[in-house]
């Protein structure tokens, strides 16, 4: 049972605020209906996770490249105006990938890297490769720093 409790409730706060933030109201109809939401795919998830039988593991290498990808989205953005202000057109570019960790980790790392690299403006990926360990960028203004953590 206690194995349940954390997972549940940090799933629940998570879901919460993303019903929030997805639905821009504050108001008391909202609240109810984020917290009745929340607490139902939470549960869901809860039962799906025991049924599966899979660990609740949240690892904290995914996060290290974070701050720098966020505050990279405003420079990137100059840099993109920058660029259609001129006419430039992008290219593609291969790399190795920085998230080609195997196992059960390596799926969600790989997704929350993508994740995170695809907030930039001036790079996203086009493409990943698990058995080459590389990803395809679309750069509009070829610099490393907007691609990571591809």
């Amino acid at each position: 049972m206690q194995r349940h409790v954390a997972p549940w409730i940090l799933s629940f706060v998570a879901l919460f605020w993303l019903w929030m933030l997805l639905v821009g109201e504050w108001n008391q109809v909202e609240l109810i209906y984020a917290a009745c939401i929340a607490a139902f795919a939470a549960t869901v998830g809860e039962w799906a996770r025991t049924v599966a039988d899979v660990k609740f593991q949240v690892p904290a290498r995914p996060f290290i490249g974070l701050p720098s990808a966020l505050g990279m989205v405003f420079v990137d953005f100059g840099i993109a105006i920058a660029s259609l202000v001129r006419l430039r057109s992008g290219r593609f570019i291969v790399r190795e990938s920085q998230a080609t960790q195997a196992g059960e980790l390596g799926v969600g790392d790989r997704a929350f890297s993508t994740l995170v690299a695809n907030y930039s403006p001036n790079a996203y990926v086009v493409d990943v490769d698990d058995k080459a360990g590389t990803v395809l960028l679309h750069d509009l203004v070829p610099n490393r720093k907007s691609e990571e953590p591809a």
